[in-house]
């Protein structure tokens, strides 16, 4: 028994992402090509493309650099708007955008990449490139582009053309500042803001850390001025059983809106969180029930946790209704999600006998994520195991995850043009390793022979 949810993530908070390069919309159908948008490209250079540093990087994948490693980017003012955040500059969405100050036509966007990386492009759109957004908007007629403060080029960029518009250079990481020298005025001429909707940066790792939330830190007006992450609070949600999902999800979120809420205020992107925390989804839950089966039930449940938004399985036993620590998947709240595909499964599920004759629940998951623009590993299928039974108060209580099997790389039919790849079937996959999981004498949840 296996039942499965595909994700291009996050699951389901955005719609499209950008067709090119690399990111795809949420909604496309199973193996069906994307669409990029046609994208006029100016090109300027600089740089020594024969230094010994770009020499080190001739054999490296280029990847987008800001979605990959730990980057920072700030920029010179945002609109007094809450709703608009610095962070849509690089959410990997046309259909938002970075709104500056009203009268800051001249303002700047700086990066920060690791001091081991290589920069080699900088590619931006040149206004709000969302149907008649961007005629009305100014729009970027000319740009200058420095390091460290030593100007690496000024140049044209074409205020009428939408899509990216690149800068290519050849420079070691570090501080870049990308200050608007020119711009064309909109058809609302009342309107007087830098209007941004996607920069990226593209350069090669080099053994950069990879940043697993997939969006640089942002600042306003410097650089080092991005705020601290804020310490989360602690929510303690009953541990049940509890009568219904309802009032098991009602609980969830009563106990939880305080820490999520102190940990997205609206002050930071993608604004506040909720107000549910906890909610059934549609993805299909494992088959628990038989003969000496403790459960009766199953049902998977979205519930959000100051960092992450997550899809966890609740379990029914005779007393009522327990949220488990079987994970299905999960997403930062701030996670952007282009350049990643994945799909997440219940692989099947058994009863076994555990000690002292208890019946105990032994399921398994599969996990396979995509990363085609990651800096680190590009992927790869996970095997995780459970074991669930009851708690001395009748409610399901699960151990694990217990990591039983591992895969390398991209999974088989990939299609990076679409983002797509064929389901998953793990007695097809060639795993690194892989071991069953068993009980123990006292019970425990172990890798087998």
């Amino acid at each position: 028994m296996r039942v499965s949810a595909r994700l291009l993530f996050p699951a389901a908070a955005f719609v499209t992402c950008l067709a090119s390069p690399g990111c795809h919309s949420v909604e496309s159908p199973p193996n069906a090509a994307a669409s990029p948008k046609s994208v006029p490209v100016l090109v300027a250079t600089s740089g020594d493309a024969s230094s010994p540093d770009a020499a080190v990087t001739s054999a490296a994948k280029e990847i987008d650099l800001l979605h990959s490693v730990a980057c920072v980017v700030a920029v010179s003012s945002k609109v007094d708007n809450p709703k608009d955040f610095p962070e849509h500059l690089v959410d990997g969405k046309l259909e938002t955008a970075w709104n500056g100050r009203t009268g800051d036509l001249k303002g700047y966007i700086a990066f920060r990449t690791p001091a081991v990386t290589r920069v080699r492009r900088v590619s931006l759109t040149v206004g709000f490139d969302r149907g008649e957004l961007f005629t009305k908007n100014h729009r970027i007629a000319k740009v200058r582009l420095s390091r460290a403060g030593k100007t690496l080029l000024e140049r044209d960029l074409n205020p009428d053309a939408r899509g990216f518009q690149d800068l290519t250079i050849d420079e070691a990481g570090g501080d870049f500042k990308l200050e608007v020298l020119e711009t064309k005025p909109g058809t609302e001429k009342g309107w007087r803001e830098l209007v941004v909707s996607e920069l990226r940066v593209f350069g090669y790792a080099n053994g950069a850390p990879e940043n697993p939330n997939h969006l640089p830190e942002l600042a306003l007006g410097s650089l080092d001025g991005a705020p601290p992450r804020r310490e989360a609070l602690e929510g303690k949600p009953k541990a049940g059983p509890f009568a219904s999902v309802a009032e098991l999800c009602s609980d969830y979120t009563r106990a939880m809106s305080k820490p999520i809420d102190a940990a997205f205020p609206g002050d930071r992107y993608p604004g506040k969180i909720g107000p549910v925390h906890c909610a059934p989804v549609k993805e299909a839950a494992p088959v628990v029930t038989g003969q000496g089966s403790p459960f009766r039930s199953a049902i998977v449940v979205r519930v959000d946790d100051p960092e992450r938004e997550n899809a966890r399985l609740v379990l029914e036993t005779a007393k009522g209704f327990a949220l488990t620590s079987v994970k299905l998947w999960s997403r930062y709240h701030d996670d952007p999600g282009c350049g990643h595909a994945s799909e997440h499964s219940f692989e099947d599920a058994k009863l076994v006998t555990g000690a002292r004759g208890r019946t105990v629940l032994v399921l398994r998951t599969l996990a396979t994520d995509v990363y085609w623009l990651g800096a680190t590993d590009p992927g790869g299928t996970v095997e995780r195991a459970y074991a669930c039974d009851e708690d001395e108060a009748g409610a399901a209580r699960c151990e694990g995850p217990l990591v039983t099997a591992r895969t390398e790389g991209w999974p088989p039919g990939w299609d990076v043009a679409s983002g797509q790849f064929p389901k998953v079937d793990a007695d097809k996959l060639v795993w690194t390793f892989r071991k069953p999981a068993v009980l123990g004498p006292a019970g425990d949840l172990r890798l087998g022979p």
